[in-house]
């Protein structure tokens, strides 16, 4: 979204498992050496039904989380694309920074628009004008999708303190469901007054039932800011490189990713989130008063009026609309080796592993670059490794890949090629089909492609339609 100014517990529905967490390079690279503040242990930890490992995101053209944390969603439900490609499957062909040549003509101002914004269009929050929005973005890149109910509450309506408590009680809700959960939140000291940035939820620390969706003061929110946060030595660096800083043999400097407040001390007034005192990160009490909004509908247009909201989507897995189904076999993507750029391998990030796009799009270190052009390379070779899960041994299976060079089109006319029912029956779509009975729960295929291709897998039991 906006370039900034200034004992473990796995709960996916019924199943517990002990992980632990990577550490950074650089010691302490946490929030407590970024804005003082740690967040308190808790008894247990809620976690979606598959770990979101951090994604550093690309700056430029006023960010983009909202395409990252799309990605993650993808990664986590079988597919692949670069962030250039999360922008364009959204449809609204306003390609990176904008229409009509917005940047040379606007000194040189990316286009908001552009970006995956949280809002939906239609439902009074926002301009007349085309944007990019969470349900038309999930649905071409087929995913299932759902946004959190603003217009009417989750289960109170979104306004004041009670609005505030009944989005985090959605938050909670969809996490323990094991669903993947994009929220928007406040940077301190940055100006917009609903969401200046858009991350992806971690997981939820609790001391109460992990399997109770209510409300608690005390209940700790993690999430990844995409690095969009980083240190050099004790120092916010306010540079966000192609390479995140920390990575390799960057010893001093270091990306923290992963915060985590209590759902109490993360409601706060726009005010309240830019006092010199406030933390890193804030989410808006909604509705105190009218506010002027500049999602969805500037760039070309004069601010919207509106009454604030919380917004959010979560995304549960991918489309199967087959009768009888769904069929799909859990399948999460990973890069498991170094990715390569111009021919040259990039180190590994302690946190994000080679979860990040080198070469970034647009030139400045600081994002304030302004861009229609492409990244001069895509990582080649990358490798990406489709791992399935839940599979019954001895039962034959098909899994399909669906690759694509690029996105054209708009509106509908930008959804992925790949089938949302019967994929058997459907098979003369996929780039590629394997066949395999498995011999164990998980099975592992590995392939080569490079980083600007889309690349979606698919499998399903061999007796499916």
């Amino acid at each position: 979204m906006r370039i900034r100014f200034s004992t473990r517990l796995v709960l996916t529905l019924s199943t517990l498992t002990a992980t632990t967490l990577c550490q950074a390079a650089e010691r302490n690279c946490t929030q407590n050496r970024l804005d003082g503040t740690k967040p308190p242990s808790t008894q247990f930890m809620v976690y979606p039904a598959q770990t979101v490992v951090p994604f550093y995101q690309w700056q430029s053209n006023n960010g983009y989380c909202g395409e990252v944390s799309m990605i993650q969603a993808g990664l986590n439900h079988g597919q692949w694309m670069s962030q250039f490609n999360a922008r364009l499957v959204c449809g609204t062909g306003l390609s990176q920074s904008g229409p009509r040549g917005w940047c040379k003509s606007h000194d040189n101002q990316p286009h908001h628009n552009a970006q995956l914004l949280l809002e939906t269009p239609g439902t009074g929050v926002t301009g007349t004008y085309e944007y990019a929005n969470a349900p038309a973005c999930l649905a071409n890149a087929r995913l299932v999708g759902t946004t959190y109910p603003y217009v009417t509450g989750f289960k109170t309506a979104n306004v004041g303190i009670t609005g505030y408590q009944d989005y985090l009680s959605w938050v909670k809700s969809e996490v323990i469901a094991g669903h993947q959960v994009t929220i928007g939140v406040l940077f301190q000291g940055a100006d917009d007054p609903q969401y200046d940035h858009i991350v992806s939820v971690t997981a939820i620390g609790t001391n109460h039932s992990p399997l109770d969706s209510a409300y608690y003061g005390d209940d700790v929110l993690y999430f990844d800011d995409h690095g969009s946060y980083n240190l050099d030595g004790d120092t916010p660096a306010n540079i966000n490189p192609a390479i995140p800083l920390g990575a390799g043999r960057d010893n001093t400097r270091c990306t923290p990713y992963v915060f985590g407040y209590t759902f109490e001390s993360l409601g706060r007034t726009r005010e309240e989130a830019n006092r010199n005192s406030a933390q890193a990160y804030s989410i808006i009490v909604p509705g105190v008063f009218p506010t002027d909004t500049i999602n969805g509908g500037d760039g070309e247009n004069s601010y919207v009026t509106i009454t604030g909201h919380n917004y959010g989507f979560s995304v549960s897995g991918a489309i199967d609309n087959s009768l009888g189904g769904p069929y799909l076999v859990p399948i999460k993507v990973t890069i498991p080796k170094a990715t390569y750029t111009n021919g040259k391998a990039n180190p590994r990030d302690p946190k994000a592993g080679w979860q990040y796009e080198n070469s970034m799009i647009g030139s400045a270190q600081d994002g304030s670059s302004c861009t229609n052009t492409k990244p001069k390379y895509s990582m080649k070779p990358f490798i990406l490794q489709a791992t399935l899960s839940g599979l019954t041994p001895g039962a034959a299976y098909n899994l399909y890949e669906y690759t694509f060079n690029g996105i054209k089109g708009t509106g509908t006319a930008a959804a992925l090629g790949v089938p949302t029912e019967n994929f058997n029956l459907n098979a003369s779509m996929a780039t590629r089909k394997t066949q395999f009975t498995a011999t164990k729960p998980t099975y592992a295929h590995r392939v080569s492609r490079t980083s600007k291709q889309i690349v979606v897998f698919r499998a399903v039991p061999a007796t499916a339609p």
